[in-house]
């Protein structure tokens, strides 16, 4: 009996630390929001997010996921391609933790096509390559490895590529800069190259996004030197536009355009990223004198000029016409309910950079929404705030109203992040008219993917005995789709097209 109580004594306390010493020793941080999930995957439950800077102790590795220490009582995983390893594997397999040193200083990157890694060690994953003459902040150091800080994000660097203090070629850009006449220009296409020269063998340095402002250095044949955030590189001419606003052709115009919505702004220069000149409200008019690609330039009342986008304003001279012909009355009085999918304890999917597919329904069906009552049309919201709704109270709405249609508005999202595009779905015949006009709308006005009308038993098509539709109108797995969508344009774009769409679908 006595030899049984001193087994289980020892068993209770025989010294644990060497089992996690080693793990413990191997941290992960994250220098962008990061979601936490429950378990490895990107269908799995987010259960929280990481602390940009903070260190987690690394539990397990499991292909591309990483198990963290999450709270004191509470683990978690990550992409590991979204955080930082501190600590690097040895050649036998141990971890070996070096002494990390805090600093803050400028250094300019010395050679082309330097890889900016997740840790300090060639056997940390690649986030992305770096050009000759782009200067960063060296935020801290590990034995030969610096980690640094640019405008593609933080990572490590070996520090036999980093010069201190102004190098040459910084110095010969910056005086460019200052003595010549730069242009600027905007990126019309999304995730564009930026290359380390003028070709397109050369090493990818960068990505740019749509709608970004950046200016050209110099020209060389097809290709613009040009400077962004710091960075150096060569873009295809084909994917910039001008920014020198006099230079570009337009096409004269005298027309009354009024605004849609309110707290509108009209802008100095064609370009999203422009100065804000005046804020105006829903029903101003303004006389337009030219129009330059989607932009309306409109005379101010102080004699000034000013920049409005196209698609947030409405041609009072063509509303007049359409109204002759009776297309306008195609929605009045029709009654429209609006799902934005999930809502509350629901988030829906999450996007890679944090968008909860939730809120973006909602934004997209406000806008919609605006669009339709303007018309005459009785607009009904499923939800207008943050709640949860079950998916028979949204269908028992649409039979409430005797909806003329019910649109269930939502974003997708797949494993594959390269997946992208808008697919429409219907459950029954009559539903499938009013989902395949509201797709050919969409789209014909966003050139996305068409990955086409499809049959599925939604709960809010199966059990819905009104026309119904429910859109994915882009994928939230896709980095680059999810910046398009969160953008402005995108959102009065893709709103604008659904309007249309029940037009031509009452008008049939």
């Amino acid at each position: 009996m006595k030899w049984m109580l001193f087994l289980l004594v020892s068993i209770f306390f025989i010294p644990t630390h060497q089992l996690v010493s080693a793990e413990n020793q191997l941290t992960v941080q994250a220098n962008t929001v990061v979601n936490v999930r429950e378990n490895p995957g990107l269908d799995q439950t987010v259960i929280g997010k990481m602390e940009i800077g903070k260190a987690y102790p690394l539990l397990k590795e499991e292909k591309d996921w990483i198990e963290i220490q999450y709270t004191s009582s509470s683990t978690g995983w990550v992409a590991a391609y979204l955080v930082t390893k501190n600590g690097q594997n040895t050649d036998n397999g141990t971890i070996e933790t070096e002494q990390s040193t805090s600093i803050s200083t400028k250094a300019t990157i010395t050679e082309n096509g330097l890889r900016l890694r997740k840790g300090p060690g060639t056997n940390y994953q690649v986030i992305t390559t770096l050009g000759k003459g782009i200067e960063v902040t060296v935020l801290s150091t590990s034995g030969d490895w610096y980690q640094i800080k640019t405008s593609l994000g933080s990572g490590w660097v070996h520090n036999d590529y980093l010069q201190f203090g102004k190098s040459e070629s910084q110095s010969s850009t910056i005086e460019e800069t200052e003595d010549s006449n730069l242009q600027s220009a905007t990126v019309i296409e999304d995730q564009v190259n930026l290359r380390s020269n003028p070709s397109t063998n050369a090493d990818i340095i960068g990505k740019i996004s749509i709608d970004t402002v950046i200016t050209i250095i110099e020209e060389e044949t097809e290709w613009a030197k040009i400077q962004y955030s710091g960075n150096i590189g060569w873009v295809h001419k084909d994917l910039l536009e001008s920014g020198d606003i006099e230079s570009r052709k337009g096409q004269k115009t005298d027309k009354t355009i009024k605004l849609l919505y309110d707290r509108t702004n009209i802008r100095s220069d064609a370009t999203v990223n422009s100065k804000v000149l005046l804020i105006a409200d829903s029903g101003a008019t303004f006389q337009t004198v030219e129009v330059l690609d989607d932009w309306y330039k409109i005379k101010l009342s102080n004699g000034e000029f000013g920049y409005i986008a196209e698609w947030i304003v409405e041609d009072i001279a063509t509303e007049s016409e359409d109204a002759n012909e009776g297309n306008s009355t195609d929605l009045k009085g029709k009654t429209i309910v609006l799902d934005p999918g999930h809502g509350g304890k629901d988030s829906g999917t999450i996007g890679v950079i944090g968008t909860l597919e939730k809120d973006l329904n909602l934004r997209t069906a406000k806008l919609l929404a605006n669009k339709l009552e303007a018309s005459g049309a009785n607009v009904i919201l499923t939800r207008k705030d943050d709640i949860f709704i079950s998916l028979q109270s949204r269908v028992d709405i649409s039979h409430f109203y005797h909806a003329d249609a019910f649109i269930s508005l939502h974003y997708d999202s797949i494993n594959d992040s390269s997946v992208n595009g808008v697919t429409s779905y219907y459950y029954t015949s009559n539903q499938k008219k009013l989902a395949t006009s509201l797709h050919k709308s969409i789209i014909d006005a966003t050139n996305r993917k068409d990955r086409g009308v499809r049959k599925n038993e939604y709960v809010v098509l199966k059990q819905n005995r009104q026309a119904a539709s429910l859109l994915e109108l882009g994928y939230l797995s896709n980095p680059a789709e999810e910046q398009t969508m969160l953008s402005s344009k995108y959102q009065e774009t893709i709103s604008t097209a659904i309007y249309h769409g029940l037009e031509n679908y009452f008008s049939y």
